[in-house]
């Protein structure tokens, strides 16, 4: 490993973790009927994208969108799982450990074996990720039922900044895989849920399982905003380089 690859990967922990904190930031002041979209919002897989080219070449990021697309179904299943498992009940501290680890260890049997076959099919992926989309809006908007409003979301300081440095721990860890194993295992890591996973883990702690259905019934439709970032890449990272692919991929993302 070089000095200047060092540098990569800690200016990408700082980048990203400031990135999600500002999420945070903005997610309290939006519409709370738009929670799940936020919460979708390309986030840590944009600023993965922007150092995984940079250590390697945007080039590269054409060849992974398909194993990050299948990451993203991967999520879908994870939030399903993490929801649900919230529903047993025992003392909340396990409850929350349950979620967890039955929710990631979920995330990781989907997402690892794509890393490993390194999967660079599109129609493939696209398929696989509309089959969990399907799956996601039965299970958390056909089945919730739940119509009570939603509470305002707030985070305290400590939250944010553990946020953070959650999110910026997972971008450093996929644009470090992505140079010292491949590229494939980098794009897989630049999807893991750390934003869901950090919301979900204080929305169950302070405002318990009915919030965290309520705000789940947009994470299907609201995961598009996502994955239209990281397929518009697909073509606009090789076209236009770092800083125009990655305006050009968000620009489709807003929209």
């Amino acid at each position: 490993m070089t000095k200047l690859f060092i540098l990569q990967v800690i200016i990408s922990f700082f980048v990203g973790g400031v990135a999600i904190a500002l999420l945070s930031f903005i997610a309290e002041k939006s519409s709370k009927k738009i929670a799940g979209i936020i919460l979708s919002l390309p986030s840590t897989v944009v600023v993965s994208f922007i150092f995984i080219s940079w250590t390697n070449s945007p080039k590269v990021i054409e060849y992974i969108t398909s194993v990050v697309i299948t990451s993203a179904a991967a999520v879908l299943i994870f939030s399903i799982t993490f929801l649900y498992l919230s529903k047993i009940k025992i003392k909340k501290i396990y409850s929350i450990l349950l979620c967890f680890v039955g929710s990631v260890v979920t995330w990781l049997l989907i997402s690892i074996p794509f890393a490993y076959i390194k999967l660079d099919n599109l129609f493939l992926a696209i398929s696989i990720y509309t089959t969990a989309i399907l799956i996601t809006y039965y299970f958390l908007t056909v089945k919730n039922t739940d119509t009570q409003e939603i509470k305002t979301l707030q985070y305290t300081v400590t939250q944010k900044i553990g946020r953070g440095i959650f999110a910026g721990a997972i971008i450093a860890l996929s644009v470090f895989l992505s140079k010292i194993i491949n590229p494939f295992w980098g794009g897989i890591f630049s999807g893991f849920p750390a934003t869901f996973t950090s919301t979900f883990i204080i929305l169950h702690w302070y405002y318990g399982t009915d919030m965290l259905f309520k705000i789940g019934k947009t994470v299907a439709i609201g995961s598009i905003v996502y994955t239209s970032f990281i397929l518009a890449s697909h073509w606009t990272f090789p076209a236009f380089d770092i800083i125009g692919g990655t305006i050009a991929s968000y620009s489709v993302s807003i929209i």
